[in-house]
Order: structure tokens, then C-alpha cells, then sequence
């Protein structure tokens, strides 16, 4: 009888132990995909909102003045969040 319950046991996690990974993944993906239209619907705060327009901005300004460097950048910048 006991050999007939530990030979169940060991079945039995031989017939689990392959399906434990796909049940993790497919419970990691859907945690993955109900979490994406959190993130989206987050509204900016107005400083995220600022620098997201300068960077814009800043885009338009490089293309038209054709500057490039960091020091340009952070000087256009710090005029931009003053305004």
C-alpha cells in the first residue's frame, strides 16, 4: 500500500512539474498586460508636461539652427523651463 501511494506521488509530480511553467508564464504575461494601460493612463505632472514640450521644441530649434552638443542643449533648455 505505501509503495502504491509513493509511486502515486511521484506520477503525479512527473505529470505536474512540465505544466508549472506554462501556468507561471501565462499568469506573467497577463499580469504584463493588464499593468500596460496603467502606465498610459497616467496623466503627466506640469514639469514632465514642460519637458516633454521643450523636447519638442528643441527638436524644431536643432533642425532649424543646426546645433548640436550638450552645451547647446542645457542652454536652450534652461531658457525653455524659464519661460
Amino acid at each position: 500500500m505505501l509503495k502504491m501511494m509513493l509511486a502515486l506521488a511521484v506520477s503525479a509530480t512527473l505529470i505536474a512539474a512540465p505544466a508549472a511553467p506554462v501556468l507561471a508564464q501565462a499568469k506573467s504575461e497577463k499580469t504584463k498586460s493588464e499593468k500596460a494601460p496603467k502606465k498610459s493612463a497616467k496623466k503627466l505632472t506640469p514639469q514632465q508636461a514642460k519637458m516633454k514640450d521643450c523636447g519638442a521644441k528643441w527638436q524644431a530649434h536643432k533642425k532649424e539652427k543646426n546645433v548640436k552638443g550638450q552645451a547647446e542643449y542645457r542652454k536652450f533648455l534652461k531658457t525653455c523651463l524659464k519661460a
